[in-house]
């Protein structure tokens, strides 16, 4: 009983991926179609109540789905689906840093039509105030999206070094 109560948790443990992996494979997600479905087949397993972390990057597989979909129909579901994911996560978890990262991230690249854009100003300032907090790992994931993205100002990325 002990060995199956021992191989249960470790399948559970080992079917959740690991955040680095997908920290990597979001970024490679938005370079290419196969990457995208990589990553979003990658995430399907994770549920809502599950690690909020890693539902945040679940909605940004669906949002970058909408990326590569052909239609502007599909590309709307997509989108919406994903970023009513994401908000509803951020909801439930306010204080989630990477989820604030990602949508940051999302909204600082989605045109402008999408009017999905107000959450920037608050985002920033959100990461600003809690980036030492965070874990090494975290920090660097941060500061590289910071130093590449044009929604931060100059004095803004000071914060991250």
């Amino acid at each position: 009983m002990k060995l199956i109560s021992f191989c249960v948790l470790f399948l559970l443990i080992t079917a959740t991926p690991e955040l680095e992996t997908v920290r990597q494979r979001y970024i490679n997600a938005a370079q290419s179609k196969e990457s995208a479905d990589s990553f979003y087949n990658s995430l399907q397993n994770i549920e809502e109540g599950q690690d909020a972390t890693l539902m945040a990057y679940k909605a940004a597989s669906v949002v970058l789905m909408a990326k590569y979909e052909r239609g502007l129909i599909t590309k709307a579901r997509f989108f919406n689906r994903g970023t009513d994911m994401l908000e509803t996560t951020i909801t439930k978890t306010p204080d989630n840093y990477e989820a604030r990262l990602i949508r940051l991230n999302i909204q600082d690249n989605v045109p402008w039509i999408t009017g999905y854009k107000s959450e920037i100003e608050e985002d920033k300032a959100f990461l600003i105030k809690n980036y030492s907090k965070q874990s090494k790992d975290l920090k660097s994931f941060t500061k590289k999206y910071v130093n590449q993205s044009d929604a931060f100002s100059a004095k803004e990325k000071e914060y991250f070094n």
